[in-house]
């Protein structure tokens, strides 16, 4: 869809998954970022507000023969959650480390010098309290906020930060801290809903495309 409107070279081997380049789409110079908080294969375009509302109806036109349609937030977070995507506010604040937050990932320990690592590094020695799990809910008709709280018996563990319906996977996702016990895949540790527990399991990676491959496509 994203052709129709621009000569810029959309190809994989020209324009690769989590790189950015400055193009032209319907005579507009912006931003592009390919990148994606839904799990599909997608841009970002990032332009001054003045130019918004011609590109938002040059897109729009574009898609239209595709059935191009608006969603909102609840939409983004069903589906960030099938690819368990963290939000910044729920699963990462300013009072979690990249420790906590499983993402050690993208750190890169071996550069001389970045804000905050002497700090990163002892959390990674000393170890978390809590650490961020992803995990899927037996079935349940209220949705997770956050804020709930999470058991192991009887003793409080943890606490979940998001959640959502997938409903491409039919499953119910949430993102919770607990205790680092609790933390390995297949854990398995309940969820306090309206005065109801609910059974959680650990899952290991995101439950939909796990490798990425619609993303990269």
């Amino acid at each position: 869809m994203l052709s129709i409107v621009t000569d810029a070279d959309l190809r994989n081997e020209q324009f690769r998954w989590l790189t950015a380049q400055t193009i032209e789409v319907a005579g507009i110079k912006l931003r592009a970022l390919r990148v994606t908080y839904v799990g599909e294969l997608g841009w970002e375009l990032h332009v001054p507000m003045n130019q918004l509302e011609p590109l938002y109806d040059a897109v729009w036109s574009a898609g239209e023969s595709f059935g191009i349609a608006d969603f909102g937030l609840y939409a983004v977070n069903s589906l960030r959650m099938e690819k368990a995507y963290r939000a910044y506010g729920s699963e990462l604040t300013t009072e979690i480390t990249m420790i906590d937050a499983d993402m050690e990932r993208f750190v890169k320990f071996e550069k001389e010098y970045f804000i905050g690592k002497e700090a990163l590094l002892k959390r990674k020695t000393e170890g978390s309290n809590f650490q961020l799990v992803y995990s899927q809910v037996s079935s349940s008709d209220s949705d997770i906020r956050g804020g709930e709280p999470v058991f192991d018996g009887d003793s409080v563990i943890g606490v979940t930060t998001s959640g959502a319906y997938g409903h491409t996977v039919g499953k119910q996702l949430i993102f919770a801290y607990v205790k680092p016990v609790k933390a390995t895949p297949n854990s398995t540790f309940k969820i306090e809903i309206l005065g109801k527990r609910y059974r959680a399991e650990v899952l290991s990676e995101p439950i939909y495309d796990p490798e990425n491959k619609r993303i990269r496509s």
